[in-house]
This record gives C-alpha cells, structure tokens and sequence, in this order.
C-alpha cells in the first residue's frame, strides 16, 4: 500500500504546486519528512496543471533542522530514496520555477530544501543559521553551498560562529527575493506565483535553463559532484534537467 504522507502535503490550484511542512512544534526533519518532501517534489514535477512550484511550512519556524529528541522516524522500508546531492540536483533542475517561502527559522541542513529553490522569500523575522561547526560537527552538503547563497566571507562567518545571518541582510544584498510581513508571507509569494504561472511554459523553462547552466559555467555543478565523491558515491542519472 502506497505509503501516506504524515508531515509534508502536496496541492495544486490556479497553475501553483503548493508543497507544505507541517510537523509541529519546529517542523525539524527526519528520514520520514525527507522522503516525504522527495515523494512532494517529485508530485509537483509531474503534475501538468502546476506551472509553478512553491516550498513553504506552517507553524513558527521554517525548519528547525534535524530532529534531536530521539522521536526519529525511518522512510518506508521500499522507500526508493535520492541522496543529497541528487535531491539538490532534481529540485535545482525541475522545469518549472520553484519558490521557497521561509519563516523564522531556517537551521542547518533545512536550508538544503530552501538553496536550490530558484526564488526565495520570507518574512522579516526569518534567519538562517549553520550551528554544526559551533557544535564540532562536520557541515553537510550545504556547508559549501552556502558560498553561492552568501558570497565566501559571510559564508565563513556564519560557519565560523553559527551566528544567525537575519533574511534582512540577506535581501540587502540579494540573495532572497523579498522580505513580507509574516502574516502576509504565504499570500504574497502564493500571489507571486499565480502571476508567473501565466507566463508561457516553455518561455519560462528556457529561462531558468539559462541561468542554470550559466552557473555550472561559473562551477556550481562541481560542488554536487565532488561532494558525491567525497562521500564514496556516484551522482545517480539527473532526472530533473530541463
């Protein structure tokens, strides 16, 4: 029996996939969710009358990151599970545009589910923080990523210190979009996407397909790969191109 979701709910309406965490108090992640997401996306990517795709979640924060309180769940045992490097890469490269919607907290390995979107809004309380490094962990995938988000020197700012980096510095210097109320967050980007979903399909893919590939020009594309190698694994087939 197909397995039914539990925390991340997957809608379609007016040409707009909306893909929802919800899993209070903190919506933090475990193998549950993460697949969950993976089987959301992959939803939304097949889906023909969603033009576009919006991420968002209820509740306080964005993410809270991975789940620490020992209530851990495992992703159904036929789960066919991407990686991380090829969830990144399927989410990057879906043909339609992809927007992130985050509010208060997006922490450590959560803000994987937010990089590879290609918009990214939020609400004026929202931050992203990395603790790992502050805690003597070791960063993830998006530890290098965040390069590409931040520029180098905030990157290893925020790495260095686990300090929270608050989406207002960020939109100052455009890496988010747009900054709401967050009582207005999830209208404002849902009426964003409603407006672009009448753009012309293919005109929209081969938009996106430009910018991405002028980033794998600039190396982007390294960063998945060799940390796929790092990790003594080979990047899986890229299902998402455009």
């Amino acid at each position: 029996m197909p397995h039914q979701p539990e925390f991340v709910r997957y809608e379609a309406a007016d040409g707009v996939g909306t893909i929802t965490l919800d899993r209070p108090p903190l919506n933090a992640y475990d193998a549950l969710l993460h697949f969950e997401l993976e089987q959301a996306w992959a939803a939304g990517a097949r889906d023909p009358e969603a033009r576009v795709l919006v991420l968002r979640a209820m509740g306080k924060h964005f993410c809270a990151g991975a789940l620490l309180d020992g209530s851990h769940r495992d992703a159904p045992d036929d789960a066919d599970r991407m990686s991380e490097w090829d969830e990144l890469g399927f989410v990057r490269d879906l043909p339609k545009p992809t927007i992130a919607a985050v509010q208060g907290g997006c922490i450590g390995g959560a803000q994987r589910f937010v990089f590879p979107c290609d918009l990214i809004f939020c609400s004026e309380d929202a931050f992203f923080r990395d603790p790992l490094v502050a805690v003597g962990g070791i960063g993830g995938i998006q530890a290098p990523i965040h390069t590409w988000l931040y520029g180098p020197r905030l990157a290893k700012e925020m790495l260095f210190s686990g300090m929270r980096l608050p989406a207002s510095r960020l939109y100052a210097m455009g890496a988010v979009n747009r900054l709401s109320a967050r009582d207005a967050l999830h209208e404002e980007t849902a009426a964003f996407a409603r407006e672009i979903a009448q753009s012309d399909p293919l005109a929209l893919r081969q938009a996106k397909r430009a910018v991405n590939t002028t980033m794998d020009i600039q190396g982007q594309h390294y960063i998945r790969n060799r940390f796929a190698e790092l990790m003594d694994a080979s990047p899986r087939m890229d299902l998402g191109r455009p």
